[in-house]
């Protein structure tokens, strides 16, 4: 209330003051009633009220301010030289940031948090002179970080797993890339493995396998023939031969050894309508005119049997069979003086068993009865 008092004091004061001073007024004043005067001076504790409570919300912050100011200020000019001296750092004017606010605000009762300025005394050169650092300038490191951790996509736990052994793995070895064979080749491989095998039963095997490969690679077709007769297997032996003669209607060995099998069974036409497949004339081989031949001797067909036995006798002269088929032939013509010399040609070989030639000489005796 002291405060209040000195200033009605001094205002009552300045009143008297420029009562003095005024000039007195040429026209008469009119006398004032004593009654209305108290009726203003009640303004006077109603405008003292705001000074009064801004004194008692902050009474020590005059003081204070006009303490630190200097303080303040002190530093902000010792920054701006550091500054001046040193390049000027990238990125938004800090200067702004070190002045100090205005009167009005540093007064204002605000919850903004409050910054320390380091005191003077304790404060070395090197720390007066870094910069300060604003708020959003702190929160910069921060939101990079959670920007990074955004932008990495979260693994499962198993993913993770999956990754980390991988890492732990060794590196696997480089592959040779070796060059593919093709199935001609394969087949070529497993025909060579059964040609060196000394079992039977492992090179057919191979045969078979190779020729599931390359059905019409001819050499392991042929070994595969050549083991089955020496098997023995007649109805394997039929079965290959006839997939054989589908793949190579012409092959001379494969009807040549299924014709033998016909004949074996008795089944002469079967045989002789294979071998005819080829041209009899214009083969030599005696083996296959020798079954063609007596296939024709079988069906009576006997002037086919007696040109066939004709080219075997001068291909092979030395073979009692042949000269012996020629005469049979020539006999069941009623070729007799042919025949006569044909048993005779047989008879000299001395290579047949007593019962034929017990044939031989009773044929002998009975187209020529003089002997």
């Amino acid at each position: 209330m002291s405060l209040i008092n000195q200033m009605l004091r001094d205002l009552e004061q300045r009143n008297k003051q420029t009562a003095k001073t005024a000039p007195a007024p040429n026209v008469p004043i009119a006398a004032k009633p004593v009654g209305r005067r108290p009726g203003r001076l009640w303004l006077l504790p109603l405008m003292a009220l705001p000074l009064a409570y801004l004194w008692h919300q902050n009474p020590a912050s005059p003081p204070a301010q006009q303490v630190a100011e200097p303080v303040h200020t002190a530093a902000i000019a010792e920054s701006k030289q550091a500054a001046a001296t040193a390049e000027p750092p990238a990125g938004p004017d800090r200067s702004q940031s070190l002045a100090p606010a205005p009167f009005s605000e540093r007064m204002a009762p605000t919850t903004l948090p409050v910054t320390t300025t380091p005191s003077t005394t304790n404060a070395s050169p090197a720390e007066l002179q870094k910069p300060a650092v604003t708020p959003n300038q702190a929160r910069e490191p921060a939101k990079l970080i959670e920007k990074s951790q955004a932008a990495v996509p979260k693994q499962s736990p198993a993913a993770s797993l999956a990754e980390r052994s991988r890492s732990q793995s060794p590196a696997p070895a480089p592959i040779d890339r070796v060059k593919t064979s093709t199935p001609k080749q394969q087949a070529e491989a497993l025909y060579r493995q059964a040609q060196h095998s000394a079992s039977s039963l492992m090179a057919k095997e191979n045969l078979k396998e190779a020729l599931q490969l390359d059905p019409h690679y001819l050499p392991a077709r042929t070994l595969l023939l050549q083991t089955l007769m020496k098997s023995r297997a007649d109805a394997e032996l039929g079965e290959f031969l006839d997939d054989s003669l589908a793949l190579f209607p012409s092959n001379l060995l494969f009807i040549k050894t299924r014709a033998h099998l016909y004949v074996q069974q008795k089944n002469f036409a079967a045989a002789v309508k294979l071998l005819e497949r080829i041209d009899a004339d214009t083969v030599d081989d005696s083996a296959y005119l020798a079954l063609l031949a007596a296939g024709y001797q079988q069906l009576q067909r006997f002037p086919q049997a007696a040109h066939l036995y004709q080219r075997l006798s001068q291909i092979q002269p030395d073979k009692a069979e042949n000269w012996l088929g020629l005469a049979i032939a020539q006999d069941k013509l009623n070729q007799s003086q042919a025949a006569v010399q044909a048993y005779r040609q047989a008879l000299d070989k001395k290579t047949l068993n007593a019962e034929v030639v017990s044939y031989i000489k009773q044929r002998l005796t009975a187209l020529n009865p003089a002997l």
